[in-house]
């Protein structure tokens, strides 16, 4: 890849607050406040500039520390109970298998999206701020599953937390996607790497996702698609 191309446990879980969805990409299931309620998430991303493909790089792969192991367990518990309720399957997270994929810099400290294999083959995430980890638990996350054959093949989706002044912008790609390019609602372009078919990024608050091009190590577009306000 070349330079050019790399540009809360129950009522103790306080979620970040998605803003729009990913409709057909993830589905998860999620509790807070005493209830369950089953959730669709778009896929992750919260950070800008500030770190390098170096650092991305020397975080993939990272394994989970228990609060991030705590969150998919919870994901996992809710997500039955939901299944229950409505009568329909979600995947679970193979939680053993979790694991770092992409990190952040901002300047609430660290925000990170971890991964886990999920049993229908797709892929689960949890996004959110080293800060907010309590000793079980991970809290003001967002977490969703993202199936095997996702469509649209690209998609980005945003989340705010009250917590910290930044808009969370997540997204996933299939395929050889190497970078995302991610068009703002103001008109701004940004280009994100994208590590285990997933791109991060932290937004001033209100940004907006217009749309989002999924590109090749050689600068071919592979995906397009909208997303969050597009």
């Amino acid at each position: 890849m070349t330079d050019s191309h790399l540009d809360g446990l129950l009522d103790e879980l306080v979620p970040m607050e998605p803003h729009e969805r990913w409709d057909d990409v993830v589905h998860r299931a999620r509790r807070g406040q005493r209830r369950y309620t089953a959730v669709v998430i778009a896929v992750a991303a919260l950070g800008l500039a500030a770190c390098s493909w170096v650092a991305l790089k020397a975080f993939e792969g990272t394994p989970a520390p228990p609060p991030v192991r705590g969150t998919f367990e919870f994901s996992n518990r809710a997500t039955a109970e939901a299944a229950k309720r409505i009568g329909k399957m979600f995947p679970q997270a193979e939680v053993a298998k979790a694991h770092g994929v992409l990190q952040v810099r901002t300047k609430d400290g660290p925000l990170d999206l971890w991964a886990a294999p999920a049993t229908d083959g797709g892929t689960c995430f949890v996004v959110g701020f080293e800060a907010d980890r309590l000793p079980k638990l991970q809290v003001g996350s967002t977490s969703g599953c993202v199936p095997a054959n996702p469509q649209p093949l690209i998609g980005a989706g945003t989340a705010g937390t009250s917590a910290h002044p930044y808009t969370v912008l997540y997204g996933y790609a299939a395929g050889p996607v190497a970078t995302a390019q991610v068009k703002l609602g103001s008109g701004r372009t940004i280009t994100l790497p994208v590590v285990e078919h997933f791109f991060l990024a932290a937004l001033p608050p209100g940004s907006a996702v217009a749309s989002v091009t999924g590109r090749d190590a050689n600068g071919k577009v592979i995906a397009t698609g909208r997303g969050a306000g597009g």
